[in-house]
């Protein structure tokens, strides 16, 4: 079983350039700015996934140069970036129970970065497609490690991951020799565009992408919505035995006079601030059952997926974000190529979103009769 982790250290790591061009085997080099570089630190030599990239732990500094620990294996040309990626060694962690499970280092699993290519591979032998993978940078001479990766598992990211989605934007950026967006970044663009694409749903469907919720409140009619998703009341039901519930209209707050009479049979409510609202009448403790538009939860883990509502869309979110590269780069023409594309793509999104009622024909309902006398009849 091939488990393969991406060699992303370089792309926000600190970086400096070669002084002079170093023939193989030299175990001193010097770099313009040596101030992200302390010793036991690993670096790259040159960018990742070309030929003669090499990765060497640093020994000791002295002035402008590093001494390495070990010597170089390939010659390096003046100018060639080096990057501070203090790693040098990639952990390959198993579990047999797949993603419920946890994570342990696999014996022989700690493997050397192979940072002329865009991955490092591990073959675990023993491997089953039930099993599932994690993956931690490791600085041998320190004893340092990062944080775990998310999960690997043997069937690969979904389609609809956040994974599977930023792999398509990174992979049309290098086609077109252009990477200065890293992983970060795209995974802001590709949550920009989702909150883009949530929002153009509530435009046409105001039961799209609806949340429940239960509170209780006391005699002041108070209570404060805590619910991390909460955007706005959609609907909202008052009870005072725990049986009978009442739907409760909007008011304003500034609506409600001193003195003014409401019955629990037929309540309001107003907002105070964002999450807190204010039955009317109060003088009773109750429940609330509360329907609200949410908020759309940021993709994080690289195993997170889009609302499957989105599914059928992927390619605005690949377009969003390539747009969004390009024009980091200043090259508008082609930004604007790719953002038209997506925006083509969120209306095809809208309209067939739109409910079915929603579409077709639409009537007016007539409220009283017509007759002759009435100055509109026409015959």
């Amino acid at each position: 079983m091939q488990i393969k982790a991406l060699n992303n250290l370089a792309e926000q790591a600190q970086y400096s350039f070669l002084t002079d061009s170093y023939a193989s085997g030299v175990g001193t080099v010097g770099l313009k700015n040596i101030n992200a570089f302390p010793a036991d630190y690993a670096l790259q030599l040159g960018k990742t996934g070309e030929e003669q990239t090499e990765i060497k732990l640093i020994d000791s500094v002295s002035g402008s140069n590093l001494i390495l620990g070990a010597v170089t294996t390939y010659e390096h040309p003046v100018d060639t970036p080096v990057y501070a990626i203090k790693f040098n060694q990639i952990i390959f962690k198993k579990s047999a129970s797949g993603t419920a499970g946890t994570a342990t280092a696999i014996t022989s699993g700690t493997v050397s970065i192979t940072p002329d290519s865009q991955v490092t591979v591990f073959d675990d032998g023993a491997g089953l497609t039930t099993d599932a993978y994690r993956t931690c940078y490791y600085n041998s001479s320190t004893g340092d490690t990062s944080v775990d990766s998310d999960w690997l598992t043997p069937s690969g990211f979904s389609f609809y991951s956040l994974a599977k989605m930023k792999e398509r934007v990174k992979n049309k950026l290098y086609s077109a020799g252009y990477l200065k967006a890293d992983d970060t970044q795209v995974s802001d663009w590709i949550n920009e565009w989702q909150e883009r694409m949530n929002n153009a749903a509530i435009e046409v469907n105001q039961d799209y992408s609806i949340g429940s919720t239960s509170i209780a409140h006391g005699t002041s009619g108070l209570g404060t919505i805590a619910d991390s998703d909460f955007k706005e009341i959609r609907r909202i039901w008052f009870t005072t035995n725990g049986s009978d519930y009442f739907q409760a209209r909007k008011i304003h707050m500034t609506d409600v006079y001193p003195g003014e009479v409401y019955a629990d049979t037929n309540p309001y409510y107003y907002m105070m601030g964002d999450n807190v609202f204010c039955k009317a009448p109060s003088g009773n403790s109750g429940t609330v059952s509360i329907l609200y538009y949410k908020l759309q939860e940021p993709l994080s883990s690289d195993t997170d997926q889009l609302p499957v509502s989105m599914w059928g869309y992927t390619k605005s979110f690949v377009d969003y974000g390539l747009s969004q590269a390009y024009f980091l780069d200043d090259k508008l023409d082609q930004g604007k190529i790719f953002l038209t594309s997506a925006s083509s793509e969120l209306e095809r999104f809208k309209q067939e979103m739109t409910p079915r009622s929603k579409t077709g024909p639409t009537f007016i309902k007539k409220t009283e009769e017509i007759t002759a006398d009435d100055p509109f009849y026409f015959i």
